[in-house]
């Protein structure tokens, strides 16, 4: 019955209809599932005398007098109330019914929020009679999102009105009835009906618990299918799990892998041995060392007989690669021949290139965005490396992968995330995690300062210089606003330059910029012809400058952590010491409890849990262009336990034999699920 129009319910004409479209809802069941963002909780009377300005008030008073009308239209409605104590002003406004509602005299309990202009003002409450709201007390009021229209009441009407509908039919049960026990989940039917209208906390709790643990559990079961189906796709890019090639490529490194690198090349290798298609997420903090785990890749898989290629985000990016690889590579005997494309090539360059490409003269191919032209044509490809994935959309990385066949996939993230995440961000990619650092990097040191201490700041800085290092200072804002006080690069540059004219070179980077001015300027940093770079975060993100040991951050309170966690792994890069300065020009005290967490840690997955809770997914990792799943009630980050129930519930599932009947009703649902999902799951 659910599945029929929002038009069925009495009282929604055409304009309902659309109001509620604005809200994605089109069916009672949609409607339904509308569930509300937070509570009112009915909590016992005060005296006018205890409430707090623009707290929520709960009072039970007696009117003093009858109710009068001003404005035009009769549309402001005001009277008195009073707890035998204090009298207060209660006004309202479009209320003209309440005149025939409320009468002198007779007492009533009134919820609703003091005036901002006036403790003595109570605007526009709601009305309860002591006996309806004495049943009320200690349950909770649904607040939902809304849109211009419908009010927070309309709703909770519609709502109620939707619920008459309802049969159990409609919230049938697919979960078998062993994981319902062992999770102590309540049925769908009765957490639809109770997360509109909890009766208690309990009540609320149990509803909220087993509508996320079935957001959680559809998502990967989904997530399981799509796996399942991929571990299926055989494939002829088997690359030899040689020792051999493996201490080949180990011998040239300048380093010794640390054992969480060297587990993280074991899973790649296993996957591209098995006969079965790759497609693994490698995620490290910033200096861990990603790097050398896809050159070691790209040289297994060339020593098999295929080509590989590496996508970057910008042509700095793609030059340091290929020089870093070119030097590690060129120490092999037969050394396997290296590529590079980027947009800034002449033509002549390209078609060069193209050529070689597709005639095998090119074992390793490094580029941007210039290699999913139709011209970048594989002779035999088998393995793609995406750096800093979140760069690219799913779309880039697939046209890459389709120039060869059932192509093995390696996607490399700087950005940690917290594991629940990973796993719904990316849905079916195997995740493999390298959680330590090379030797010899000494950790940065950090200092969290406030605008009296920039001068000793500038002091530091030049002390760097003048030992023949670099440095980054990075400010919010491209040029002065208005609106908005904070440092900007063009200003900010002119005044460093000013201060060091005498004794450094000074440039000033940011995204307006063309690419080619941005590639220049990097390149010249770089090769150490400038000495302190003033840039926006366009540095945020892989260019490695091992000779810069200081980075200074203003109105660090204006970056989320994990962004400020990035920005210090622009230092840090090689044996020296390097230094984070991060400065605040707020005095509030989340901005020094935010900081805080920066100036303590340099453990990048710490940094990015803490950020994800203070800041919001969307702020951090931009998940509306990610393909985040848009979850009807679990949240992601403070649902952890639940998420973890409905994964192990999964792994139960998948091990049992449930039963036909069973089964039909579980890939029913699911496969119900996927069908409006799996855009967001095929990720």
């Amino acid at each position: 019955m659910t599945e029929i129009s929002v038009k069925n319910i009495k009282g929604v004409g055409e304009k309902t209809a659309q109001y509620l479209e604005k809200l994605d809802i089109r069916t009672i069941k949609g409607l339904l599932k509308h569930y509300p963002v937070r509570y009112l909780e009915y909590k016992a009377p005060t005296k006018i005398s205890e409430v707090n300005k623009d707290e929520e008030a709960v009072i039970k008073a007696t009117i003093v007098k009858n109710i009068s009308f001003t404005g035009q239209n009769r549309k402001i409605s005001t009277t008195k109330i009073t707890d035998y104590i204090d009298v207060i002003d209660v006004i309202w406004y479009n209320s003209p019914y309440l005149r025939a509602t409320i009468k002198q005299g007779e007492s009533y309990v009134f919820v609703g929020k003091f005036s901002k202009r006036s403790k003595s003002t109570l605007e526009h409450p709601i009305i309860y009679t002591l006996d309806e709201y004495e049943k009320k007390i200690g349950s909770f009021k649904p607040v939902y999102a809304l849109t211009a229209g419908i009010n927070n009441n309309a709703m909770e009407k519609l709502i109620k009105s939707g619920l008459e509908y309802i049969d159990e039919d409609d919230f049938a049960e697919y979960l078998p009835a062993f994981v319902l026990e062992k999770f102590s989940l309540e049925s769908r039917l009765n957490s639809i009906k109770n997360i509109h209208n909890p009766l208690n906390t309990s009540c609320l709790f149990e509803s909220k618990k087993r509508l996320a643990f079935d957001d959680f559990f559809r998502f990967l079961y989904g997530v399981k299918l799509l796996k399942n189906k991929r571990l299926k796709v055989k494939s002829k890019n088997i690359v030899a799990k040689s020792t051999e090639y493996l201490e080949e490529i180990k011998s040239v490194l300048p380093f010794k892998l640390t054992s969480s690198q060297d587990r993280v090349v074991d899973e790649i290798l296993d996957d591209m041995s098995s006969g079965i298609v790759t497609n693994r997420l490698v995620q490290g903090d910033v200096g861990s060392g990603k790097t050398v785990i896809a050159l070691i890749s790209l040289y297994m898989a060339v020593k098999s007989g295929f080509q590989g290629v590496v996508m970057v985000p910008t042509e700095v990016l793609a030059k340091q690669h290929f020089k870093s690889m070119s030097g590690f590579l060129n120490r092999l005997k037969s050394p396997p021949r290296i590529g590079i494309l980027t947009g800034s090539m002449t033509k002549k360059e390209h078609l060069l290139m193209y050529e070689k490409i597709e005639s095998r003269e090119i074992d390793i191919l490094i580029g941007t965005h210039a290699l999913l032209v139709e011209n970048v044509k594989f002779k035999n490809l088998g393995l793609v490396v995406t750096d800093e994935q979140h760069r690219f959309g799913v779309r880039q990385r697939t046209t890459l992968s389709d120039k060869g066949e059932n192509v093995h996939v390696l996607v490399m993230s700087a950005t940690p995330i917290p594991r629940t995440l990973a796993i719904i961000l990316y849905g079916d990619l195997d995740i493999s995690t390298i959680e330590s650092k090379p030797m010899g990097r000494l950790p940065v040191k950090n200092a969290v300062i406030t605008e009296n201490d920039r001068e000793k700041a500038y002091r530091h800085i030049l002390l760097e210089i003048k030992k023949g290092h670099q440095a980054y200072i990075i400010c919010p804002m491209v040029e002065e606003s208005e609106n908005i006080e904070a440092e900007n690069v063009l200003d900010y540059g002119k005044k460093i330059a000013d201060k060091f004219s005498q004794n450094c070179k000074v440039e000033v980077l940011h995204g307006r910029m063309q690419q080619k001015e941005k590639d220049d300027i990097m390149s010249r940093y770089v090769n150490k012809e400038i000495d302190i770079l003033v840039s926006t975060t366009v540095i945020e993100v892989g260019v490695d400058v091992p000779n810069a040991t200081v980075i200074m951050v203003e109105n660090a309170e204006r970056f989320g952590l994990a962004t400020l966690h990035q920005l210090r792994g622009r230092v840090g890069r090689s044996e020296l010491q390097s230094y984070a300065i991060f400065v605040r020009t707020s005095s509030s005290n989340i901005a020094k409890k935010r900081l805080e967490i920066i100036g303590n840690s340099n453990d990048g997955f710490y940094i990015a849990s803490r950020d994800l809770v203070l800041r919001g997914p969307g702020e951090l990792f931009g998940l509306a262009q990610s393909g985040e799943p848009d979850f009807g009630i679990a949240d992601i980050y403070n649902d952890n336990d639940i998420f973890e129930m409905a994964k192990e519930a999964v792994d139960m599932i998948q091990c049992e034999d449930i039963g036909y009947e069973e089964n039909e009703k579980l890939e029913r649902e699911i496969n119900n699920y996927m069908d409006l999902h799996y855009k967001k799951l095929a990720l």
